[in-house]
């Protein structure tokens, strides 16, 4: 899909440096200076805040202006809590967490972040052509992150994406390109929680997602619900349109995502389709994702996916995959008890398993086709 992608990763890994324990409230500084951690985990990037583990952080004003990320719950930071906060003005990711557990993430502004994460002298990454070193950039980033939550959060005006779940290994996703551990082991997110959250004005990635980056990787278990994604028809800003739309994906070969909850969520204008099951690759499949009583309005305005407006999409790509393989597949897959609006196709799918459709409300525009199976 348009604005999600992985790359395979590059040889050799920077040294890890020592993560500051505490709470650090970051004040502008460039990204050596004394405010940021630099090289946190190895990642080749800095962070204003590095958590520490059963660390609360409450009610803080994290302006990581200079630093990469905002906040940064490395490998062992588990049980940390952010609530009550803001989360701005970092280079690449507002929140990253990875290969962690037990992250709350609540009641919490992130905005103005990722706007230095692209550089006109990288190569564009696969399947976005966005150009940067770091294959992903979320305002809100959970990469082998399982047993968290983010809930009720403000997620608005960041460069690269809103919120995304994903996997990690030999690529981690938010680390430098030049800095993948070609031997680091698989870590999946299981067992997640993205309720309840507002995003609007993410430009260059998708509102809410949870796809694998690993050859082989693994999500299971997620709960997509009750979030409020909003954009608006025909605007293109400096940063271009607001990608908008939640997306579950099994990107690389031999991935899978099983068990995904997508229930309750009001999706709208969209530039990418409104809600988007893909599995791209192949030997890649979803498993058993239920979207269910969501809102759709008016979505893929972008013609991403879909060639028309279109507002649940479930897509295994048709392309050529080796001999010996299997095509990209999403089994059981229901779409059930939507109220689909303003689209030309209300459910629109392809591949060699048609999702399960039930009791979903659709109103199309002049010309369109309810459901369609290609």
């Amino acid at each position: 899909m348009s604005k999600r992608s992985w790359r395979p990763a590059v040889a050799g890994m920077a040294v890890a440096s020592t993560s500051l324990l505490g709470l650090v409230a970051a004040s502008p500084a460039h990204a050596d200076g004394p405010m940021c951690t630099p090289d946190v985990g190895g990642s080749g990037l800095s962070a204003a805040v590095v958590a520490h583990a059963h660390q609360t952080i409450a009610g803080q004003l994290v302006d990581a202006a200079g630093c990469d990320i905002g906040i940064y719950v490395g490998p062992g930071a588990t049980h940390v809590t952010i609530t009550g906060s803001t989360v701005e003005n970092a280079n690449f990711q507002g929140i990253f967490a990875e290969r962690t557990s037990h992250l709350r993430v609540a009641g919490s502004t992130v905005t103005g972040n990722g706007f230095h994460s692209t550089d006109p002298s990288a190569p564009p990454l696969e399947g976005s052509g966005v150009k940067s070193y770091v294959g992903q950039s979320f305002a809100i980033s959970l990469f082998g992150v399982s047993h968290s939550s983010v809930v009720g959060n403000w997620v608005h005006d960041n460069d690269r994406g809103g919120i995304g779940v994903m996997d990690n290994g030999a690529n981690d996703p938010g680390w430098l390109q030049q800095n993948q551990n070609p031997d680091a082991p698989l870590v999946p997110s299981t067992y997640d929680v993205v309720a309840g959250n507002h995003t609007w004005a993410d430009y260059h990635g998708c509102g809410i997602v949870a796809a694998t980056q690993n050859f082989g990787g693994q999500l299971s278990h997620l709960q997509i619900t009750n979030n409020t994604i909003s954009g608006t028809i025909g605007q293109f800003t400096s940063n271009g349109p607001d990608i908008g739309g939640i997306v579950v994906a099994a990107d690389p070969p031999e991935s899978s995502v099983d068990n995904v909850n997508v229930m309750g969520n009001s999706v709208s204008e969209s530039f990418e389709g409104g809600i988007i099951v893909n599995a791209e690759a192949f030997n890649s499949s979803t498993n058993r994702v239920t979207v269910s009583a969501n809102t759709v309005t008016a979505n893929n305005w972008g013609d991403l996916e879909a060639p028309q407006m279109a507002g649940v999409l479930v897509y295994a790509n048709p392309a050529p995959i080796p001999p010996g393989t299997n095509a990209p597949r999403n089994v059981a897959t229901t779409v059930t008890g939507n109220t689909i609006d303003a689209q030309f196709y209300g459910i629109w799918s392809l591949g060699d398993f048609a999702p399960k459709t039930a009791g979903n409300t659709i109103s199309v525009t002049p010309g369109g086709i309810p459901i369609f199976h290609g």
